[in-house]
């Protein structure tokens, strides 16, 4: 409570207090939309949200309503809950949204029980909703599926509050895995463990813009792996990010204040990265950052107020690796205390930075923009989504409609199959275009050879939550799912949960979203893609693929003017062959790229001609089936760098082939080379530079080109974090 006479005392001085606001996930102000079962009025019994009466009949007669492609919409209220919440699958696409903080559901059932259980249910949402278990529940949320498994889940403007056990729990009493899931812009706060993975193929997880108060343990990961960008931390009792992985993981530009440890490594054998993160006031004496045998690369990182003068990374196991660049521990001159053994590589700084200025910065919102006007294209134009009828001309008026209206309005499509016989025309700004999720589908049925969606100048605009051109919808003749071109002007354009062809496909060059001639004032952000991206004379647009997944990347174009940026952040491919294809000495830069079962990982090309490109790729896992090559290149001219990685299991003797003359500084960089020899076929141009690998020894580091050509890789990524913060606004 604040004191009265403290109060009085301002008051008479004429002083002020401004007091921060505690962090809060936003309100989101929807328009309620014509397909959303409403848990007020559209289910039997009907909830009252009044945080008296229990709800919880009411909503799990509404979660056993929800089937594939469905939504469940929680009004404002809190919502009093007493028994486990079930979302029983099998089910697919299906959105279960509220109003973030003023959508609340409280337990007040058995101590040490979970409110909610996600038992198979792929490709699903959860948006806007506020958990709180009252200091009774042990678990908030709970994926554990018996019934499918779960792939490309999204958990978004979420709060977990007060949960003795878990807030989100993943593994426990699994018997398929929940992966690739989406933290973006969830709040945890007094929480024994905030989000805990529990056992294998939990895999691709991802934290973005989250934020965690108060709990003992922020991120606990035993057997998956996980990437944490742009998160801040305060006051975790054991640890922020607690890493058992199987495979490599990453920590980007999170802030940390107040913790009794930043990071403790359980694992030996998943790499670890950890850029531009800034700690302080950790309470450890011992360190912020505990590392335990597993290669390590930690650049751009500021340690402050220590709570003793021991460096404050330490290396517990002898024959650890690491890798530093311009790392800046205050109150010692050490940043490693090392065990015997343990081998640490320097790279020189690099011309840029780290975009992070504070250990207290925050990245959670707590205002967000939500769609002011719904143009329905069933409701309002007639649009059947049948599968069978024509909604070509139903669906251009309501983009029309939204587009005239400008002001956040959305074109929106409910669930279903809508035909495609011309392609339907994106341009103007100031609009939305989406559907309901991954079973909002459209279907082309025009010319072969012709594009779905054709994205012209845009300004300010977004296309989310829908498929096109998806191989599970029936034969595929267009040319390109989405072809986004530009006439030279400047545009803007956000792709949020769109799917396009390519999973599982290993046709790289055939549909998919294609990005065609974008200008030098383009710039496209995509928070959730999945399937083929190719990318055509686009070299001088500003690109950002935030989170993306399956099919093949492939660049190419003759232009010779390439002071653009192609930046992935998140990348996951499965059975592709290849992963991605470099034509034409272009450049691309990928933070953490995760390969499996796949036939061939990358092709790189050049021809003399085309100006020096460089390939900037750090990833979690390498698995190829095949004894295609693992990497191939070919007349690549310039430099590519591979940074941490782990080279899992298959196959035994990956294949690295380099041919051609032209000169290439190609680098390999703290990878854990599981039980894999690598096998390399280089041609006299190549200089191969291999560092603090383990599996691998060390060569050509007494160049001091080699290590030059490693400093301007960490500059690839220092500026993707630049790209993510600046499209962000966190600049």
């Amino acid at each position: 409570m604040r004191n009265p006479l403290v109060i009085a005392c301002l008051l008479v001085t004429g002083l002020s207090v401004a007091l921060a606001a505690p962090p809060d996930i936003p309100r989101l102000d929807w328009q309620e939309r014509s397909d959303w079962m409403n848990v007020k009025t559209d289910v039997t019994p009907a909830a009252i949200g009044d945080g008296k009466a229990d709800d919880t009949d009411a909503l799990q007669a509404g979660l056993a309503a929800v089937t594939d492609g469905k939504t469940l919409y929680l009004p404002s209220g809190t919502y009093r809950i007493t028994r486990t919440l079930e979302l029983k699958g099998p089910v697919i696409g299906s959105l279960i949204v509220g109003h973030g903080r003023d959508t609340r559901l409280v337990w007040d059932g058995e101590e040490g029980g979970r409110m909610f259980w996600s038992n198979g249910a792929a490709y699903s949402r959860y948006v806007g909703l506020s958990w709180d278990g009252a200091g009774r529940a042990a678990v908030g949320f709970d994926h554990a599926s018996k019934l499918r498994f779960e792939t490309e889940v999204r958990h978004e403007h979420e709060a977990y509050r007060n949960f003795t056990g878990y807030g989100i729990r993943t593994g426990n009493e699994q018997q398929l895995a929940s992966a690739e899931i989406l933290y973006r812009n969830c709040l945890f706060e007094n929480c024994g463990t905030a989000v805990a993975m529990l056992t294998f193929n939990d895999y691709n997880n991802t934290f973005d813009g989250c934020e965690f108060i108060d709990c003992g343990t922020g991120v606990y990961d035993m057997k998956g792996n996980f990437y944490a960008r742009n998160c801040h931390f305060e006051r975790s009792r054991e640890t922020d990010l607690a890493i058992g992985s199987e495979h490599g993981d990453s920590v980007r530009r999170c802030t940390s204040v107040g913790s009794k440890r930043f990071v403790t490594e359980l694992g030996t054998i998943a790499p670890v990265i950890v850029q531009d993160c800034h700690v302080a006031g950790w309470t450890d004496p011992e360190g912020a950052v505990h590392l335990n045998g597993a290669p390590v690369l930690m650049f751009d990182c500021v340690f402050t107020e220590p709570p003793s003068a021991n460096p404050p990374v330490r290396l517990a196991r002898g024959g650890q690796q690491a890798i530093i660049s311009a790392n800046q521990p205050e109150a010692t001159d050490e940043l490693i205390a090392a065990s015997p053994g343990s081998s640490v590589t320097v790279i020189p700084a690099g011309k840029l930075g780290g975009v992070i200025r504070d250990a207290r910065q925050r990245f959670l919102r707590s205002e967000v923009s939500e769609p002011t006007k719904v143009f329905d294209a069933k409701q309002d134009f007639g649009a059947t989504g049948d599968g069978k009828t024509d909604d070509t001309n139903a669906i251009q008026a309501a983009i029309d409609a939204a587009r005239g209206h400008g002001q956040g309005a959305v074109a929106y499509l409910p669930g279903g199959h809508y035909i495609l016989t011309r392609p339907l025309r994106i341009t103007g700004g100031g609009y939305t275009f989406g559907g309901a999720g991954f079973l909002t589908r459209l279907i082309w049925r025009g010319a072969d050879g012709g594009t779905s969606i054709e994205v012209v100048d845009p300004q300010d605009v977004t296309l989310e939550s829908f498929a096109v051109g998806h191989h599970d919808l029936g034969p595929v003749t267009a040319g390109a799912d989405i072809r986004q071109t530009s006439t030279g002007g400047p545009s803007r354009i956000t792709y949020d949960g769109v799917f396009a062809y390519g999973m599982y496909q290993k046709q790289p060059d055939k549909q998919g979203i294609v990005f065609d001639g974008l200008s030098p004032e383009s710039v496209v952000h995509a928070i959730h893609v999945q399937g083929n991206l190719r990318f055509r004379d686009s070299a001088r647009a500003k690109i950002l693929i935030a989170n993306s997944y399956e099919g093949t990347v492939s660049i190419e174009g003759e232009q010779t003017e390439r002071d653009g940026f192609l930046g992935f952040m998140m990348r996951l491919t499965t059975i592709a062959a290849p992963t991605l294809h470099v034509r034409d000495n272009h450049s691309v830069v990928m933070s953490d790229f995760y390969v499996e079962q796949s036939d061939r990982h990358l092709l790189l090309e050049g021809k003399p001609g085309n100006p020096p490109g460089h390939v900037t790729i750090q990833g979690a896992k390498i698995h190829t089936f095949t004894q295609e090559p693992l990497v191939e290149i070919h007349d690549y001219a310039g430099r590519v760098f591979l940074g941490p990685n782990q080279f899992y299991v298959e196959p035994k003797e990956p294949r690295i082939i380099a041919t051609g003359h032209a000169p290439l500084e190609l680098i390999l960089a703290g990878h854990f080379l599981y039980n894999v020899t690598p096998k390399f076929e280089l041609s006299p141009a190549v200089r191969l530079t291999a560092m603090e690998n383990q599996g691998l020894a060390n060569a050509g580091l007494e160049r001091p080109e080699a290590l030059q050509a490693a400093a301007t890789a960490l500059d690839d990524l220092r500026r993707l974090g630049q790209v993510d913060h600046e499209i962000n606004g966190w600049r």
